[in-house]
């Protein structure tokens, strides 16, 4: 028997024995021909194979799935369009039939079409036996599976494409089935919770979380959908016992049972929330510290306006007690006078009065006295107003809003940084009608010290040492939903290049030891806590003008907080 590798010149296929048929020859002749539609139509690959591996009949399934036509296969060998990797197990495959070795055989091979592509196919040999001279053909059966090969590859690739990111991600990616129980997670855990994937795979979704947090979840867990991811921040044990802060997204897909019950996507954020708290204390810190920076710029201001009605005090009390001890003394002597045992005539009684009244200036002290008590009073007074304007200026509401009124606020400050700005500028106060505004008084009045103390330096540098005086305007309104307050000088205003910086935290144009750069900034950060505006208009050497707009009731703040 020649071996298939001796050759593969293109031979004429050898006629067919068919079995014979009853029947007349037409009847035979339609039979054979119904029989060669059926092949012809199918839909499957079909070719007839003998015992050299020629092709002796082709379907258009197979010439078409090969991108030849029938007449270019017939008389090929099948290894003539197998893939050289795949020839040797295609030969043995088909020796086994022809040997009587397997009646048929199933496999998966590829071929090469006519235009060098290749195809990967199933196929299916069987032996077709001639009842005298034994098996000499192959039926043979063939579909094209190339598509679903690369479906399949595909999906591997994407699939490890899936595992490397995954293996790579630092949040924690949890897959849980319809039991609630976990049935994948992403090695990132390791790095967060301490645990090994594998010893998660199969717990109870909400086995290590926290107490606190285990109402809420549950909730969460059973609302998501696909169309409604959900976020949540929730604890969860860690391996060594701690309890670590996860902010969580869980999509629902109950209703995709290939993917799982729930999708959950959680990142660590406990460093994240140390590092808030962190933040917000030390802007608390800020806060009190910039405070405190500009009371203490003050103290010598405020001493200075506390002593100078002291000194008027001072000097009326020095001068009452001096009047009073001539006044003791000629009381002294009106009393020796008048009790006297000693006969002393009535002109020289009254002459010795007059001149102890000389003494005393007693004309004098009837005038000057009650003018004494007067400044007396009214040093006493302008004490007790800056005492009682300091003492409203530090009160400390906390983070509460209450109803103020914002125009007392203005006079309080004004009243405690008089001494920063009555040596440069004249005040013009235009003060409206203004109804309570829900507010933190304590935190607006420190942005009206910066404005003002700002407003004064301000001036101060454009006058220098001239003798001239500038003018601060402060002036508010209400157009009734908000209330608005103007604070403006006619200093040297803000340059073009800094107008965008000056919200900047430390940042500052003011010399050394004049400003750290944080007022504005924090102003700016206070109004906005307030849910209000600070704007700034400034025209360079026309002054600036900063504009604060506050909503009036907590009705206001409450919806801008919610938006």
């Amino acid at each position: 028997m020649r071996s298939l590798g001796q050759s593969t010149r293109r031979r004429r296929p050898p006629r067919i024995a068919w079995p014979k048929l009853r029947g007349s020859q037409s009847e035979l002749v339609s039979q054979n021909r119904r029989l060669e539609g059926m092949v012809m139509a199918s839909a499957v690959g079909l070719a007839l194979v003998d015992e050299q591996g020629l092709l002796i009949t082709v379907n258009d399934a197979l010439a078409a799935m090969l991108g030849y036509t029938r007449a270019e296969l017939e008389g090929r060998t099948f290894l003539d369009i197998t893939h050289p990797d795949d020839r040797a197990v295609s030969l043995a495959s088909f020796e086994a039939v022809r040997d009587g070795v397997q009646e048929t055989v199933a496999f998966e091979k590829r071929y090469v079409a006519r235009d060098g592509g290749v195809i990967l196919v199933s196929l299916t040999a069987s032996a077709f036996r001639d009842p005298v001279n034994g098996p000499r053909y192959h039926v043979v059966q063939v579909k094209d599976i190339t598509s679903r090969d690369r479906a399949e590859q595909a999906l591997g690739e994407s699939e490890e494409r899936w595992r490397m990111l995954l293996a790579r991600v630092r949040e924690i990616v949890v897959l849980v089935d319809g039991t609630g129980l976990i049935s994948y997670v992403s090695p990132s855990v390791k790095e967060w919770l301490g645990y090994d994937p594998d010893e998660v795979i199969g717990l109870e979704v909400l086995a290590a979380t926290h107490p606190d947090d285990l109402e809420e979840l549950s909730r969460v867990l059973e609302a998501a959908t696909p169309d409604v991811p959900i976020s949540i921040s929730h604890r969860i044990r860690a391996r060594d016992g701690s309890w670590r802060s996860l902010e969580s997204t869980i999509v629902g897909f109950r209703d995709d049972p290939a993917v799982g019950a729930l999708l959950i996507v959680s990142r660590d954020v406990t460093e994240h929330i140390a590092l808030e708290h962190e933040r917000e204390r030390l802007e608390l810190d800020r806060r009190v510290s910039q405070r405190l920076e500009a009371v203490g710029q003050l103290a010598s201001g405020i001493a200075h306006e506390i002593n100078t009605p002291l000194q008027f005090v001072g000097d009326s009390i020095t001068f009452l007690r001096d009047a009073v001890d001539d006044l003791l003394v000629l009381t002294g002597q009106y009393r020796e006078s008048l009790y006297t045992d000693t006969a002393i005539p009535v002109e020289e009684r009254r002459r010795v009065m007059r001149m102890a009244e000389e003494r005393a200036d007693v004309d004098y002290l009837c005038e000057r006295i009650p003018a004494a008590f007067v400044r007396t009073a009214d040093g006493i007074d302008r004490v007790r107003s800056i005492v009682q304007a300091m003492k409203r200026f530090s009160h400390d509401s906390g983070s509460e809003r209450a109803p103020a009124d914002l125009n007392e606020a203005l006079e309080t400050t004004l009243a405690v940084c008089r001494n920063e700005y009555k040596y440069v500028a004249e005040l013009d106060l235009d003060l409206g009608v203004l109804p309570p505004v829900a507010c933190n008084i304590a935190e607006l009045n420190q942005v009206f010290l910066n404005l003002i103390i700002n407003a004064a330096q301000a001036i101060e540098e454009k006058v220098q040492n001239s003798g001239e005086r500038g003018h601060i305007r402060i002036a508010t309104r209400f157009d009734g939903a908000e209330v608005t307050i103007e604070i403006a000088d006619d200093g040297p205003g803000i340059a073009p290049e800094h107008q965008d910086r000056i919200y900047e935290p430390f940042f500052t144009t003011k010399e050394v030891g004049k400003g750290t750069g944080q007022g504005l900034a924090l102003a700016r950060n206070t109004i906005q806590r307030q849910r209000g505006v600070l704007e700034c208009q400034s025209v360079p050497g026309a002054g600036a003008t900063f504009t604060i707009r506050l909503p009036v009731s907590q009705e206001s703040n409450s919806i801008a907080e919610a938006a």
